[in-house]
């Protein structure tokens, strides 16, 4: 005998022990032959059987005959299967008889067999008994023939219905409930106890007996609470099931049920849902209590105890059914039949158990549980073994509910609840984590977590000690709590269940890792989690990713650990990110991933590398956490360690990234990455040219033709190998890695990206945020280069043929032209091929085609060129560029606008002005007065200008000589200085040559005299005289010069009367007298400034900036507050704000005050309105400061570059009291405000309400989807720069809507699920008009580490959602992020205009409006007269 199998017979087993220690289990008492079996009664059952099974009427008319008769169908259930038709009379008997217990029904046909009087009088006295006898019925038949064993199972299905309805419908006692309960307990206990043998009766029955019993045990739990000698028997009975696959399968469905009614109950209607197919439905009585729910839930939750035995051979094996079993076989022949199927049958109970959890976290419409995270393996491979054929599948369910016709969407239908295993492709599994960044890379974004969902202590108490115990499995047992049920299992169990623990339960293994996570990352804010809990999940987790087989596990669910303030997640930091550089550094990760989807597993491997990209630079400094007793980093710095790694992660993952809707997110950790290693003392350094640090290659355009992916590839290989060299500890290191990622990414954007809109874009804005990042210096050969590359990605998108272009097309045109604006610096404009290089691409942008061809072409001129760009608005950015260009170049900085106009020069006391249009789109006010504060009368003239770039002010004098020279006494001019005579020149050496004689040329020239005879000139005797005159006063001159005494010469008198005015617009060639053009409009038209409304319409023009203007409101959310008053009431003081709170205030802007400030300042009354201000107050201290002050009425935070401006308002509730403004509603749903007091006079520059009859052509694109809204007018734009100046009204009117963004400071994260977003706009009032749809939300909540979390809409660029970003970078990130959102929101907008677009309309409508009839001779006259 086998000693190990007698040390198992007399172990004690300690599973019985617990909830049901005081009680013991009910022995199984049914069934056995009686006294017939003893003395052999076959014969008997014949004789008597057969009449009772007939539909006559029962001879039976006592108890004690009806009690005999029981005693032969107890023996005849027993008989062989060979005595088939006395078997089926006596369950028809049987089933007859117990039918009694049901209310009365319709005739059956055939009748069935009668039932005797006493029987019908008492159904409930025989029931019992008639059940018990029912256990004969299920007893296994061996050695019998598959058709004789299909005959019994028929049989045991008629049963097993019977008890079905006899649950539902019938009255039952508690002796009734127990009989039945016992009925359906032998039954699976006969079938499922032992091994099931090859096509056995066991492979038949079992999945439907467990599925009555569980379905019955349910109802006997609403109608008569089973006892709990009645759950130790369940309990002790599945537990020696367990290495059955069915049972885990029915053990799932049907607590889950019960979860889901459990849930309803604790949580309420707002909890989420649990989809129940309507099968299950019916599972849990409706009407049942809640006691009851939670009593059946816990205990059949439990049921089968610690589902981690299945790892454990020698505990499943601990019953005497397999005792018995492994007795009687020999070692290695059967046993490993169902030592094979523990390793899945652990994955599905892991399954299920993930489903219960995945239910308390609200998660259960994603259907986790469906197809979780395995590993491919014995489980996958076994499904096909242990699965029944389809044929041979039984119904699962015998509910009275009609079938379905159709599944409802939020159903699960049983075969998933069942077939938890079961293959499924994997885009139909949901893997991905909540609040992670599928906004950006999914094509679906998963709803967040409940906020009523229970705490992880809760969940880790309910489930903890299972998948604690599973996900260590394999590991060292060292670190594992050993378990003491039974003895210590035989050699031979040893090594084969060892063998199995290596591989095949990794599967089950994983998918407790990814439990673990996710309950891990359900903590809220603010919660406390148990130190033991912690210390348990990291160890199991660092082991989880130091595997491979369920490293991709951890993963995919752990994307959102670092964000949560888990106290000692830094000791997971370096395993993490060896789990991210096998996962993103190559194309295929270098893990088993199994059934999970590669997609999810790289999104959610770049939600974690979004979260670790700001660790080295804020950690730098922090030793490497270890666990207790680990020396693998010491003496290694967090920053030392992760970042030359999360560097080299970056770079690689961006390079090898084939999917356009993943790159997204990585070009914004790429960005990130960069920026904190290059935020540092040192960051100046630049690589100098040749060194090992700078590109060594030359810079070669890639264009669409020569990008083949073999060429890709080794470029990309040349840059992974760039990065790997690279010192971290350098000083140039960050200078180093911002040229290689500018590389990359210009690469990727010419070679594979340019054909997809939000790559383009995104990669565009982190070109974009880089220009900053660059040298700036002369020599700075990289910067040159990258623009060249985006110089050549315009000429490429520009280049294609015309069926590629498109509104996106255009879209990514008009953001390189942008890009391009960022990296502008004088030291690249004074480079002679850079500059070439941008003045072709402008030149392309504004008319379509290059002078300079293709080589080999013939150079086209300017002038001959027929303008025709690819659309309008890659021309309006073309022009944008070019006066960027002009304003930077050979200056050390950009344009500013000028705060002088009218109203200034007005109160200092200056008359008019004159008001001229030249050219139609430039306005110009001339004042012929010397400024108050000129010491002396000069011929001087002040001249503003307003042009579409901006208002611009010159002053000009007409001065005798320098400033620097003497003054004289009286005069504006200096004394004259002395100069002495020249000395004689000598003679020439050459002798003069003869004079010419007379020729016919001579006569060619007509003398004065003949040419005014010729016209009969009547004045030509007046000029003669004067002519004689003239010449007798030169000849007395000549005469009396040796008489004439030298006398000193006096300066005369300044003239105080001239006109400044004609001088200027005479030298800029505006009175030329010339005739003009033909038909040609004249260069200069005066305007007429008496009109009663010119002034407002100046002050409307100056109202519209030349750059792009942007209000960004900023608010702080106290933990738990919902109502917009509280909200906005939290910046009232400074006091009741975090001060993390006050400090990234400060760094977004500069403070100014609204009254004179010449830019934007959040509000159309306010902006562009600098006054004369001639008072100082006295300046707050920044500490006392409330951050309301910066509610716009006072003051804002400024910031503004070349080509963007942004507002930073902190609103204060005055908003409300100060506003008087409507709302009106447009057909497609803006929101338009009005402002009836405003100073600027006939609205705003932003109304769109007037209409306009002039339309253009923009593209093919806008063009089409303009035809389906409204019918084009008949005057269709030409694609011309000419027609500009003929424009009669508006041009293109604007309807532009400005985005709103607000930047929200959360104190606790889950408020963001919660924000009063709606009442929040009533307090940002900024006179634009809106589209609810624009309006964007940028949430920042500060991590206990010191890090901040951001959560970010789609559209922000390079600041992708779930970034951790360092608290000094936050300023830039957020600036970044509000004006790539107004950006995007622009590029989507049709009919966009451009600021100097605006401006240039604006002009053209004042010329159109207020212009004086004067031709050329009256416009002359008028400079002569005062205005």
């Amino acid at each position: 005998m086998n000693v190990g199998i007698f040390n198992r017979v007399n172990s004690k087993n300690r599973e019985s022990d617990g909830m049901y220690s005081e009680w013991s289990s009910l022995p199984l008492e049914g069934g056995g032959c009686g006294v017939l079996g003893a003395v052999g009664g076959r014969d008997v059952v014949l004789a008597v059987v057969r009449q009772l099974a007939s539909h006559q009427p029962s001879p039976l008319n006592t108890d004690a005959e009806v009690e005999w008769v029981l005693e032969v169908i107890r023996y005849g259930l027993s008989l062989p299967l060979s005595e088939h038709e006395a078997v089926r009379d006596c369950v028809r008997v049987c089933c007859s008889w117990l039918s009694a217990l049901l209310p009365p029904a319709a005739p059956a046909q055939p009748p069935p067999p009668a039932v005797p009087a006493p029987l019908a009088a008492s159904p409930e006295r025989y029931a019992t008994k008639i059940l018990s006898h029912l256990h004969n019925l299920f007893v296994p038949r061996h050695n019998e023939s598959a058709d004789l064993i299909s005959k019994q199972a028929v049989l045991c299905h008629r049963v097993l219905r019977l008890a079905r309805s006899l649950a539902d419908s019938a009255s039952l006692g508690s002796r009734e409930w127990r009989a039945l309960l016992l009925l359906l307990l032998a039954a699976a206990s006969a079938l499922l106890a032992p091994p099931a043998p090859v096509h056995g009766a066991a492979e038949q029955l079992c999945e439907r007996v467990l599925c009555v019993l569980f379905e019955v045990w349910i109802l006997a739990c609403h109608r008569c609470f089973p006892s709990p000698p009645l759950w130790r028997t369940l309990r002790e009975h599945c537990i020696s099931w367990r290495h059955r696959a069915p049972l885990t399968e029915q053990w799932t469905r049907v607590s889950l049920c019960l979860t889901a009614r459990l849930l309803k109950h604790m949580y309420g209607p707002l909890f989420p849902v649990m989809p129940i197919s309507d099968e299950d439905a019916t599972l849990v009585p409706a009407d049942m209590s809640a006691e009851s729910v939670m009593q059946s839930w816990y205990r059949i939750l439990h049921t089968i105890g610690n589902p981690v035995d299945l790892c454990h051979p020698h505990l499943i094996a601990h019953t005497p059914h397999l005792l018995q079993y492994s007795m009687r076989w020999e070692e290695g022949s059967n046993q490993q039949a169902w030592l094979a199927a523990l390793p899945a049958i652990f994955h599905r109970a892991m399954l299920g158990l993930a489903a219960h959890v995945d239910a308390f976290l609200g998660r259960g419409q994603e259907r986790w549980w469906a197809g979780g995270a395995g590993v491919a393996g014995v489980a996958d491979e076994q499904e096909e073994e242990l699965t029944p054929p389809t044929h041979r599948r039984l119904a699962k369910s015998f509910s009275t509910s009609r079938p379905r016709e159709k599944m409802p969407e939020k159903s699960t239908p049983r075969s998933s609840l069942i077939a938890l295993t079961g293959s499924r492709p994997s885009s139909v599994i949901p893997t991905t984590p909540p609040n992670s960044i599928s906004s950006q890379v999914g094509e679906t974004e998963k709803p967040p977590l409940t906020p009523l969902r229970p705490k992880v202590n809760s969940i880790l108490h309910l489930f903890g000690e299972w998948l604690f115990e599973a996900a260590l499995i394999g590991t060292n047992p060292a670190n594992t709590q050993q378990r003491s049920e039974g003895t210590p299992p035989p050699s031979s169990f040893s090594d084969s269940s060892q063998k199995l623990n290596l591989f095949s339960y990794q599967a089950g293994r994983a998918v407790a890792l990814g439990t673990l996570c996710r309950v891990i990352c359900s903590k809220q804010c603010r919660e406390e989690v148990l130190a033991p809990y912690l210390a348990r999940t990291y160890a199991a987790l660092q082991r989880g990713l130091r595997d491979p087989a369920t490293a991709a596990a951890v993963v995919l669910d752990a994307a959102d650990i670092f964000r949560l303030d888990l106290d000692g997640v830094l000791v997971l930091v370096p395993d993490f990110i060896s789990a991210l550089d096998r996962i993103l550094s190559e194309r295929e990760p270098k893990l088993e991933c199994g059934s999970i989807d590669k997609r999810e597993l790289r999104k959610a491997a770049i939600s974690l590398l979004l979260s670790l990209v700001a660790f080295p630079y804020h950690y730098k400094g922090l030793p490497v956490p270890e666990f207790p007793g680990c020396n693998e980093y010491a003496g290694m710095t967090l920053g030392e360690y992760a970042r030359a790694k999360l560097s080299l992660i970056c770079v690689s993952a961006v390079q090898v990234e084939t999917s356009d809707s993943l790159a997204v997110p990585l070009l914004s950790a790429l960005y990130l990455c960069v920026r904190h290693n290059t935020h540092s003392p040192n960051k100046a350094h630049s690589a100098p040219p040749g060194s090992a640090l700078s590109h060594s290659t030359e810079y070669k355009a890639r264009s669409e033709g020569g990008s083949g992916p073999a060429s890709a590839e080794s470029v990309q290989d040349d840059f992974a190998a760039d990065v790997r060299e690279l010192d971290p500890s350098s000083p140039v290191f960050g200078a180093a890695l911002v040229i290689r990622a500018t590389y990359l990414v210009c690469h990727r954007l010419i070679s594979s990206w340019k054909g997809d809109l939000q790559v383009s874009l995104a990669a565009l804005e982190l070109l974009s945020g880089l220009a900053k990042l660059h040298s700036a210096k002369p020599d700075a050969l990289e910067r040159k280069r990258a623009v060249r590359w985006i110089c050549d990605y315009i000429s490429v998108q520009c280049g294609r043929p015309p069926q590629a272009h498109s509104r996106d097309l255009h879209s990514c045109v008009v953001a390189a032209y942008t890009c391009l604006a960022s990296w502008l610096c004088p030291a690249l404009l004074n480079d002679p091929d850079c500059l070439a290089a941008l003045m072709e691409v402008v030149e392309l942008g504004i008319s379509g085609s290059k002078s300079q061809g293709k080589p080999g072409e013939p150079t086209k001129m300017k002038d001959e060129k027929e303008l025709k760009p690819v659309s309008m608005r890659v021309r309006d950015a073309a022009e944008a560029l070019l006066m960027l260009i002009l304003e930077q170049s050979g200056s050390n900085g950009t344009g500013t606008w000028c705060r002088l106009d009218e109203r200034w020069l007005s109160a200092l006391g200056h008359g008019k002005l004159r008001h001229f249009v030249a050219d139609g789109s430039t306005l110009l006010s001339l004042l012929e007065e010397p400024l108050a504060n000129s010491q002396e009368p000069q011929p001087t003239i002040v001249v503003i200008i307003r042009t579409g770039w901006g208002r611009y002010a010159w002053s000009l004098s007409s001065r005798g000589a320098a400033r620097s020279a003497g003054r004289g006494a009286g005069g504006a001019c200096p004394r004259p200085v002395a100069i002495l005579e020249p000395p004689a020149r000598p003679p020439p050496h050459c002798r003069p040559l003869c004079a010419p004689p007379p020729c016919a040329l001579d006569s060619a020239f007509p003398s004065l005299d003949s040419v005014l005879r010729q016209l009969n000139d009547p004045e030509a005797t007046v000029l003669f005289k004067l002519l004689e005159q003239q010449a007798s006063i030169e000849r007395r001159v000549r005469e009396s010069e040796d008489n004439v005494t030298g006398e000193e010469y006096v300066p005369p008198e300044p003239v105080t009367e001239f006109q400044t005015a004609r001088m200027f617009l005479s030298h800029f060639g505006y009175l030329n007298i010339a005739p003009d053009k033909k038909n040609s409009l004249p260069r200069l038209q005066a305007l007429d400034s008496s009109a009663s409304d010119f002034s407002a319409a100046l002050r409307r023009l100056d109202g519209t900036g030349s750059r792009a203007a942007l209000t960004v409101h900023v608010l702080c959310v106290r933990a738990g507050q919902r109502r917009a008053s509280d909200i906005v009431a939290n910046s009232l003081s400074a006091e009741t704000v975090p001060a993390g709170f006050i400090r990234m205030l400060r760094g977004l802007g500069t403070p100014v005050r609204v009254s004179g400030h010449a830019g934007w300042t959040g509000h159309v009354r306010t902006s562009y309105d600098a006054q004369p201000h001639f008072t100082h107050t006295e300046q707050t201290p920044p500490d006392k400061i409330a951050p309301a002050l910066y509610d716009g009425r006072e003051q804002v935070l400024y910031w503004s570059d070349s080509t963007d401006e942004i507002a930073f308002v902190v609103p204060s509730g005055n908003e409300l009291n100060d506003a008087e403004e409507e709302t009106k509603t447009d057909v497609d749903g803006s929101c338009l405000s009005v402002n009836r007091n405003s100073d600027k006079g006939h609205g705003s520059c932003w109304d769109v309400s007037s209409g306009s009859h002039v339309s253009y052509e923009r593209s093919t694109s806008e063009c089409e989807r303009t035809r389906t809204r409204a019918p084009l007018s008949d005057k269709t734009r030409a694609l011309s720069l000419e027609l500009d100046r003929a424009l009669t009204g508006s041009g293109r009117r604007n309807r532009d809507f400005t985005p709103k963004i607000l930047i929200i400071w959360l104190e606790d994260f889950e408020d963001h699920l919660n924000l009063p977003i709606d009442d929040l706009l009533r307090y940002c009032e900024t006179g634009v008009p809106w589209r609810r749809h624009e309006v964007w939300c940028v949430c920042v909540s500060a991590v206990l580490g010191g890090l901040v979390r951001l959560l970010c809409p789609p559209a922000a660029g390079v600041l992708a959602d779930g970034a951790l970003v360092a608290p000094r970078l936050l300023p830039d990130c957020l600036r970044r992020a509000a004006t790539h959102l107004a950006r995007r929101t622009r590029l989507n907008t049709d009919l966009y205009q451009p600021p100097h677009v605006r401006r240039r309309h604006l002009i053209q409508e004042i010329a159109q409006q207020y212009k004086k009839d004067l031709d050329e001779p009256q416009l002359l006259e008028s400079l002569f007269k005062a205005p």
